[in-house]
């Protein structure tokens, strides 16, 4: 029984609404931003008093609103008081502050007096000048000011990083096989079965703590990047009680209300997962069962599986977004426990048309390529994500805390493509109209948990961290259905040539030129593992200072795919005939059941066909077990982060390349990797830094199987390579950073990147065909430039002035990058190129007004990413390039009732630039002008920009049309 009071008294106070005044901060060394834990503070007028945790932390829970002064003091530390420390009603207060270390004395003797304001802004700059790697980051409460809805799109932000397809980071321009990602310190699988990319689009912005990319290795870090490590954090344990709901709606200017093809669908849609109602039929055996059955069987079998092929009409739904979360937190005595809850919604709908082209090129490089094929696709689509997070945080004390996070988010797509086409448009007498859709739902189920903790012993001064981890992600491709029609000619006086007709396989062929297809598959992959990490420091006579870092980690992952290929086709055998009239129904019923197998004596349907090979099945996996030896050594200005990192690598991967051979692939791979970071500081305010790094890039799952599969959307047929190899990466880097104060920033950063073996998506000789391909090196260099200044800075005024409340940033990063091809027996007319995904610039710039004391914040954020090569050439085929865009965005905000209520209006891609993918044809005749050959000579030193887009010269293939998004939100805060 007082387990079920206990139960229910923290249930009442995590749906009741407090609140609390709270004041929490960090404290840090001002020599070198390390946290200091054991830090003694006291509010002397209110009698209390703490110490700071391991991580140099500490918050004061329910004290009055008021102004105070708070004194802070540590053995071998000058003691610091912090006067005019306002303490608000309803608001988490934030003090940082840093404590300079005084050799040879043993007590607190020497007191600093200083004001909060200017103590907080100076510790946030010593944490950013002091942190170990070259890294860039983005805080919750500047997410808050954007109009970003997921992470992806907060990773437009972050200096030299740009997003493709909505969801893959690229990093310096380099694609996003090079880069990985951690979810609260723990590794994240691919969650993609076609590419070495983990999706961001899949967590919701608002769910974020902070997102930092690391750009610079360390023997802490995982070894395998080039680009940059993505680490996400989400929401950890409150400072304070609190209670949110969003709610939200959005308006797309070509979609919202406009005429929507959907199909039936489940009842759970609207979550993001099918129920059911798409699951393969029982009544099907498997592939191995099915495909020696005599055709009367295939018949029967074929008239038991029910299938709704109809496509209707509709109107597409106003976006919507929905938020509650609720954080509490449990005194007892000195032991502390937090508790944070928050679930999500987010449901969106885009309609997009895109023209496709299809070339060949003339034996003549010089003379233009002649249109065979053109498409116009009609794409339907609507997007849902689902998401949980429950993180729980208990605190022994100050120095002993464990912790739990937790984050579940199911995100799916919708899509229906309905495609108009025309064939052999060169040739008008034979010229045929193809109309052929697709209904292709795609969810992604992920789990990722963290179970660990942190330990400081005050008296060896050791800090012991240890983390166990598990993520899950399942991608299921549930009944994935294609079909074509045709018209034989559309101006035609006879009636036969004009009615449209299903374009069917006969028993022995099949495959994407044929309609009536249907597609199954189901991704399962989990990555669990451990690592733990043992910080000791020790000082060195009076100046030398050096703390020493070791760590193991393991981790395990497992994939299991499994795809199933299933067509409609004619029943021709046995002694029936074919009723051809059946192959001019339409979609609403010409699969229907009462038109499969043996419809009355003489006359046939339909059956099923197997096109499952056995490549459609494999099972891999992957261990690493790593471990690390890390020295921070600082003596006066200096400071060098050097060490190594070992880690022991194996790979295998199980599938069948026909009924009667196998293919086993083991691959393992023993790497030493170096890294070091030197670290000088000219004065407080301004460091140089200079890094090496040896790192490795890996062959990924999907990269090394067999398996193929037809995009219906880029009429691509993908397929793997079992011969790659493991490419390695020489990094070094240097950056100058200067922090003139009131959090802005101006740095300046050069990297040169050497690749051995690098892999690339690649064009084979069939140009319907993509594959993966080691290349047999590359090079990349490049600067960046970065700044973020108050305008204030500017307009010198002794009195505020709206300049005050303006901040304008900018990045920009330039990147030449050259690949060496010597391997590769190709015809391709580019005589040099850059590396496949490597685009030449990224830039991002914007403009924030915030003003606290009338609520009012104003955003405007650009982002851009040069041209870059989509897929490389094949052998007398050019490349693939995506045409770079122009993104334009912009929030404004207004907070009410005491910041307890928020509006939010937000207009997403206000420019509405198309999405060009071109072939590049390289025409030395080509003659360009104006502020692009400006900017591309700026850029990439090429005045005549072969690498760009020219409407008289390449061939636009694929160009795509979107709307502006317009969403409205309001936040209460309870």
């Amino acid at each position: 029984m007082k387990f079920f009071y206990t139960f229910l008294s923290i249930f009442f106070s995590l749906t009741i609404s407090s609140q609390n005044s709270t004041l929490n901060g960090s404290v840090v060394d001002e020599a070198n931003g390390s946290a200091l834990p054991g830090v003694n503070i006291s509010i002397k007028s209110l009698n209390i008093g703490q110490t700071t945790d391991s991580d140099g932390k500490f918050i004061f829970r329910n004290i009055k609103v008021g102004t105070y002064e708070v004194e802070f003091a540590f053995m071998g530390y000058e003691s610091k008081i912090v006067s005019d420390v306002i303490v608000t009603a309803d608001e988490s207060n934030i003090l940082n502050i840093s404590l300079i270390e005084v050799k040879n004395v043993l007590k607190e003797i020497v007191i600093k007096k200083t004001k909060a304001k200017a103590e907080s802004v100076n510790s946030l700059l010593i944490m950013q000048k002091n942190s170990v790697s070259v890294s860039d980051g983005i805080s919750a409460e500047t997410i808050k000011k954007t109009p970003d809805k997921t992470t992806s799109d907060v990773l437009k932000r972050i200096s030299g990083a740009s997003i493709q397809d909505n969801k893959f980071v690229i990093i310096r321009g380099l694609n996003d096989r090079y880069n990985s990602a951690i979810l609260n310190g723990a590794p994240l699988p691919s969650s993609e079965p076609d590419r070495k990319a983990f999706s961001f689009d899949i967590f919701p912005s608002n769910m974020l703590d902070n997102l930092v990319i690391t750009k610079t290795a360390s023997p802490d870090m995982p070894g395998e990047f080039a680009g940059g490590v993505v680490q996400i954090n989400t929401k950890s344990v409150p400072d304070k009680d609190f209670q949110s709901i969003t709610i939200g709606s959005g308006y797309n200017t070509i979609t919202t209300f406009k005429e929507q093809k959907t199909y039936t669908g489940s009842s759970t849609d609207w979550l993001g997962y099918d129920d059911g109602k798409r699951a393969f039929p029982s009544s099907i055996p498997s592939a191995e069962v099915f495909f020696p059955l005599e055709f009367q069987e295939k018949a029967v079998i074929a008239k038991s599986f029910e299938s709704d092929w109809s496509i209707n009409d509709e109107k597409f739904r106003p976006n919507t977004s929905f938020q509650y979360s609720i954080g509490r937190h449990f005194n007892f005595g000195e032991k502390v426990l937090g508790v944070l809850v928050s679930l999500s919604n987010n449901r969106s709908s885009s309609f997009n048309q895109t023209d496709r082209n299809t070339y060949e090129n003339t034996e003549d490089v010089n003379l233009p390529s002649v249109l065979v094929e053109e498409d116009k696709d009609n794409n339907y689509s609507e997007q849902v994500l689902t998401a949980g997070l429950g993180n729980l945080s208990f605190k022994f004390n100050e120095n002993h805390s464990i912790n739990f996070k937790n984050i579940f988010s199911i995100n799916s797509t919708d899509l229906v493509v309905d495609r108009l086409g025309k064939n052999e448009v060169n040739e008008p007498s034979t010229t045929r109209v193809l109309k052929s859709d697709v209904r292709w739902f795609t969810s992604d189920k992920i789990y990722s948990g963290q179970f660990g903790g942190d330990n400081y012993f005050s008296t060896p001064k050791i800090k012991f961290s240890w983390t166990g981890f598990y993520s899950d992600i399942k991608r299921d491709i549930p009944n994935l259905r294609r079909n074509i029609y045709t018209i034989e000619d559309p101006n035609s006086t006879d009636e036969n040539a004009t009615i449209p007709y299903a374009v069917l396989a006969s028993s022995n062929t099949g495959g994407p030129d044929y309609g009536g297809g249907i597609f199954y598959s189901k991704n399962n992959e989990n990555i669990k593992g451990a690592k733990i990490d043992i910080l000791k420091k020790f000082t060195i006579g009076e100046e030398f200072i050096s703390d020493i870092k070791v760590g193991l980690s393991t981790q395990s992952r497992n994939r299991d795919f499994f795809a199933r290929q299933l067509q409609y086709i004619p029943l021709k055998q046995g002694d029936g005939t074919f009723n051809e009239e059946l192959i001019k129904l339409p979609n609403a019923t010409i699969f229907s059941q009462q038109n499969m197998g043996i419809i009355s004596p003489g006359v046939n349907g339909f059956t099923l066909f197997e096109l499952t090979k056995p490549t459609d099945a494999y099972q891999a996996s992957s261990n690493l077990n790593a471990g690390y030896l890390m020295l921070d050594n600082r003596f006066k200005k200096f400071r060098i982060v050097w060490g190594v990192r070992l880690e022991n690598f194996s790979q295998t991967l199980e599938t069948k390349l026909s009924e009667t051979e196998n293919l086993s692939l083991n691959l393992e791979q023993k790497e030493v990797l170096p890294s070091v970071n030197l670290i000088f500081s000219l004065n407080k305010k301004q460091n140089l830094r200079l890094s090496y790094s040896k790192t490795v890039n890996r062959p990924e799952f999907r990269e090394l199987a067999p398996f193929g599969f037809y995009d219906f959307r880029t009429q691509f047929f993908t397929e793997g390579n079992d011969s790659l190899k493991i490419a390695k990466i020489q990094n070094i880097d240097f950056r100058y950073e200067f922090y003139p104060g009131k959090g802005q920033l101006l740095s300046f950063s050069y990297f040169r990147k050497k690749f051995e073996n690098p892999i690339e998506v690649i064009q084979k000789v069939n140009n319907r065909t993509i594959g993966y391909n080691n290349v047999a090196g590359a090079e990349n260099s490049g600067i960046e430039l970065e700044f973020r200044t108050l305008l204030s800075a500017f307009f010198i005024s002794e009195n505020k002035t709206i300049f005050d409340d303006l901040t304008l940033f900018s990045n920009i990063a330039i990147i030449k990058s050259l690949v060496d091809t010597s391997n590769i027996n190709s015809a391709n007319i580019a005589t040099s190129r850059p590396l496949q995904g490597q685009s030449p610039y990224i830039f991002n710039a914007g403009l924030q007004y915030l003003n606290s004391d009338n609520g009012w914040s104003v955003s405007t954020n650009i982002n851009r990413a040069g041209n870059r090569i989509f897929i490389t050439e094949a052998e007398g085929k050019p490349a693939i390039w995506e045409k770079g865009r122009t993104f334009l965005d912009m929030q404004v905000s207004k907070s009410f009732l005491k910041n307890k209520l928020e509006l939010k209006l937000n207009v997403q891609n206000i420019l509405a630039q198309d999405l060009i993918f071109y072939e590049n044809n390289y025409r030395n005749s080509a003659k360009y002008g104006g502020l692009e050959t400006l900017g591309n000579y700026i850029f990439t030193g090429k005045y005549r920009y072969e690498d760009g887009y020219s409407e008289d010269d390449d061939d636009a293939i694929w160009t795509t049309k979107f709307g502006r998004t317009f969403s409205l939100s309001l936040t209460y805060n309870f």
